[in-house]
């Protein structure tokens, strides 16, 4: 079993999936405990131009203000 530190990723709750705003060094299908701390509602535009560049492999979290 690994353990990785905990640390705050924030991410974009999108359709019933959460995507986090930066690349994840964990491995596919890992389990994550979740504490939802605080809830943003984010602009239309800026979030389709992010999940846009995330599809793309652009790593855009430096691109938006989010």
């Amino acid at each position: 079993m690994i353990v990785h530190a905990m640390r705050k990723v924030e991410c974009i709750y999108e359709k019933g999936v959460l995507i986090p705003l930066e690349k994840l060094d964990i491995p596919e299908r890992s389990i994550v405990v979740l504490n939802i701390e605080e809830v943003r509602r984010l602009d239309d535009m800026k979030l389709h131009g992010y999940l846009r560049l995330l599809r793309e492999g652009e790593d855009a979290e430096e691109l938006f203000e989010l």
